[in-house]
């Protein structure tokens, strides 16, 4: 894939998912069909870290994770002052919509489309520019 501008210039992917097999699809999804830069963790509370150093232009969360699931994540970005604005999409088959609904939480269920994935994720980074 040819790269488009600066490597400085990229947007960057936080991709927080423990199933490595959904990690490593998302993950080639992104580096395929995107520009994007994505950086990969297991957990929300070493993503929760990795934000304490690094403002990515997306957190990509699943809702089931170790240590800190992705509504706890969401909530930890959002009341954090230098956090607060990065968009937040999260995809999971376990979901609960209600929740997410009442916090204004972008979210994709599994099993979902690609385009679905790729039109959102293209959205909210350009949204949040």
């Amino acid at each position: 894939m040819a790269e488009s501008g600066n490597a400085e210039d990229r947007k960057l992917v936080l991709l927080v998912e423990d199933d490595g097999a959904h990690a490593s699809m998302l993950y080639q999804i992104l580096k395929q069909e995107t520009p994007y830069h994505v950086y990969y963790t297991a957990d929300g509370h070493t993503a929760w870290n990795f934000l304490q150093h690094v403002r990515p232009h997306l957190l990509l969360l699943d809702y089931r994770l170790p240590r800190l699931n992705g509504l706890e994540l969401y909530d930890r970005v959002r009341a954090h002052k230098e956090l607060h604005n990065i968009p937040v999409l999260m995809v999971s088959a376990a979901l609960p919509e209600q929740e997410a609904r009442q916090r204004g939480v972008a979210y994709l269920k599994k099993p979902f489309e690609l385009d679905q994935l790729l039109n959102t994720v293209n959205r909210l980074i350009e949204s949040s520019c």
